[in-house]
C-alpha cells in the first residue's frame, strides 16, 4: 500500500499541513493566546530554533503519509467521503489527543490551550486529507 499512494500529493499536502499550523500559532493568529495558555513568557531576546520547524515537519509527514495509506484502504472515491475521513480523523484523533495531552500540570488553560492546537491540528488534517484526495485522482 506504502508504494501505491501519490508521492507528490504527499509532499504538497505536507508542505501545506505544516505551514497551515505554523501560521495558526503566530502571535498575528492565535499565537499568543497560544503562549499564555501555556504560561509561556517570550523573552526580548528569544529566538525559534531549528527543532521547532524540523520536528513539525516530520510529524506532518507521517501524518500525511498515513492519511494518504488510509484513503487508499478506504477507497475513498469522492469529495464527500474525503472530507468526512479528514474530519474523523482530525477531530475524532488529533484533537482528541491534544485536549487529553494539554491537562498537564504545568499547563495555565488546558482548554485554551487545546481548543487552538487541536483546531489547527483537526483542520490541517481535514485540509491535508482533501488536498492528497485531490491530488491522487
Amino acid at each position: 500500500m506504502i508504494f501505491e499512494i501519490n508521492w507528490l500529493a504527499v509532499g504538497i499536502g505536507t508542505v501545506v499541513y505544516c505551514a497551515f499550523c505554523g501560521v495558526w500559532h503566530r502571535p498575528f493568529l492565535f499565537g499568543k493566546q497560544w503562549e499564555k495558555a501555556m504560561g509561556f513568557e517570550r523573552p526580548p531576546d528569544w529566538t525559534e530554533k531549528n527543532i521547532y520547524y524540523v520536528v513539525p515537519l516530520i510529524s506532518c509527514f507521517v501524518t500525511t503519509v498515513v492519511i494518504s495509506v488510509l484513503l487508499k484502504m478506504t477507497h475513498t472515491d469522492s469529495f464527500v467521503d474525503a472530507l468526512t475521513l479528514g474530519l474523523l480523523t482530525g477531530i475524532g484523533f488529533a484533537t482528541s489527543i491534544i485536549f487529553t495531552t494539554a491537562v498537564i500540570p504545568t499547563m495555565k488553560r488546558p482548554l485554551v490551550f487545546g481548543a487552538i492546537t487541536g483546531m489547527a491540528q483537526g483542520l490541517g488534517i481535514t485540509i491535508v486529507t482533501l488536498i492528497v484526495y485531490g491530488h491522487s485522482k
